[in-house]
């Protein structure tokens, strides 16, 4: 991994996007497993964040999405009150030609020998059925199955969280909470998106979708053919015309030179994680009059639930906090007009307060 170590280090050690307690590779040969381990801070407890699997290009390419990863999970953690610092792991590989439970356990032994400092989940490429597996090797496993005590999908409560946002976002831009009549556009309507489009349609929004994945954006369709809509790619998606909100639901990256100019639509507020490509971006929304609703905010009903998880779970007092993500919108949207920045740097600044004074009383 030669092409790796001088990116690697310098982000670890010299960027201002590093300052990661540990990372970890892992790698078992007999099952075929590459593995990078993140974990960005334990001050407010332990790293928790989940287990991504997908084909990525390069090794470097891996590595530099798991860091990010664990660094938003620090502050997703820090924002909604969680007592959890922010890790991150990503297996790299296609998961439908290299699952296997061989490499699921030999990912599980991994995690444990981190001794509780990394607690795991799912994520992009991960499902439940994978953590139940990896829970067989790891005690410091949650998204298990009711079945294995867990709680289950936590794409649920994610894509709730997402909603709540998106009425916090209407309340600041419109004045009024409410989406009846609103058009949202989503990319990617697979494990969260699909439970964001139910919620969008109880309250009458008018839908419009796309997804890299033809049969994701079929099932909708047929499960909802009143009030949806399918373009073809996310370029035409954010180029629709009476666009009102954007919602990423896909991979991270979204927002980025290209895109943010032709975007139709007045808010942005999506469960894509890592959505701004590169600092500057959420000026650049700004500046164009749009409203950006923190991604790692908004998208946390599922850390919520997969934390509630590790002290027996209970899905409405889950569901209670999750809807709480309403007031936390609110309040950065109110101290980002107050101190005159993007409402990304007021959560940032917010969360960065509160990992700080945790560290300082745990004496990091």
């Amino acid at each position: 991994m030669t092409e790796v170590s001088d990116g690697v280090l310098h982000t670890l050690f010299q960027s201002e996007q590093g300052g990661h307690e540990q990372v970890v590779l892992c790698q078992d040969r007999a099952s075929g497993l590459k593995a990078v381990i993140a974990i960005h801070s334990t001050a407010l407890g332990p790293a928790l964040g989940g287990t991504r699997f997908y084909p990525y290009a390069t090794e470097a390419e891996a590595v530099a999405d798991a860091l990010n990863l664990a660094r938003g999970m620090s502050y997703k953690n820090a924002m909604v009150g969680l007592d959890h610092g922010g890790g991150k792991a990503v297996i790299i590989g296609d998961p439908e030609r290299l699952r296997s439970e061989e490499l699921l356990l030999a990912y599980g032994r991994f995690v444990a020998s981190l001794g509780g400092r990394y607690v795991t989940a799912c994520d992009v490429g991960t499902y439940v059925a994978d953590m139940d597996v990896v829970a067989r090797e790891c005690r410091w496993t949650t998204g298990r199955s009711p079945e294995n005590g867990g709680a289950g999908d936590s794409s649920v409560l994610t894509a709730f969280g997402v909603y709540q946002g998106m009425r916090a976002s209407a309340q600041h831009v419109w004045g009024d909470p409410s989406l009846r009549g609103r058009r949202v556009g989503i990319a990617g309507v697979g494990k969260v998106g699909h439970h964001l489009v139910a919620h969008l349609l109880a309250e009458g929004a008018e839908i419009v979708i796309t997804d890299v994945r033809e049969d994701a954006v079929r099932r909708i369709l047929d499960r909802h053919p009143e009030g949806v809509t399918a373009v073809a790619g996310t370029d035409a998606l954010i180029r629709t015309e009476g666009l009102d909100i954007y919602a990423p639901c896909a991979l991270g990256g979204a927002l980025d030179g290209d895109s943010v100019p032709v975007l139709t639509a007045k808010v942005v507020c999506g469960a894509a994680n890592n959505q701004l490509a590169h600092p500057g971006v959420e000026k650049d929304l700004a500046d164009r009059g749009i409203l950006y609703a923190p991604d790692y905010v908004v998208n946390a009903g599922g850390v919520i639930q997969v934390a509630d998880e590790l002290h027996g779970f209970d899905f409405e007092r889950c569901r209670a906090k999750a809807a709480k993500i309403y007031d936390t919108t609110l309040a950065i949207f109110a101290r980002a007009k107050a101190d005159g920045i993007p409402p990304a740097a007021a959560a940032d600044r917010i969360a960065e307060q509160r990992m700080h004074e945790a560290a300082l009383r745990r004496g990091h």
